[in-house]
């Protein structure tokens, strides 16, 4: 292989019942790790934030992804997968992905990913890409050539 990303791709949980989409999602994880052998995963780490001014929504949104985090987490542990997690702040300024706002950094993130990789893809594959190439970068241990 040529340590250039051959897979991208994303999924969305389908449904509006909360305990249902995080099944689904374990179910997906649990299928994407039998497909392609995965013996390792990297997290964005969440964290509080306002959304648009919201605090309400924001704490609402920092809930499902810690419960979906959890079982994700839970369901590695189990199998003996590592696993870690990076702080959005370090990546991105690793990056230098600073903008003003989510919207301008996602389209920063799609472009540092199109610079570097010349692949055009959404803007939450970009940075789970960036994701990647800052553990990559700063771990030596990820190998995509593998």
């Amino acid at each position: 292989m040529d340590g250039k990303p051959h897979i991208i791709s994303h999924f969305e949980a389908p449904g509006e019942d909360l305990g249902d989409r995080l099944e689904w999602i374990r179910n997906k994880i649990i299928s994407l790790i039998k497909e392609y052998n995965i013996d390792e995963v990297v997290f964005e780490d969440i964290q509080l934030q306002d959304v648009n001014g919201n605090k309400e929504t924001g704490i609402k949104t920092f809930k499902i992804l810690a419960e979906v985090y959890g079982v994700v987490y839970e369901y590695l542990t189990e199998i003996g997968v590592k696993n870690s997690s990076v702080l959005p702040i370090k990546w991105k300024a690793h990056f230098k992905i600073a903008g003003k706002g989510r919207t301008q950094e996602k389209k920063m993130s799609k472009a540092h990913v199109l610079k570097t990789y010349g692949i055009d893809c959404t803007e939450d594959e970009a940075d789970s890409l960036c994701i990647a190439m800052w553990y990559r970068q700063n771990t030596n241990i990820f190998d995509w050539s593998e």
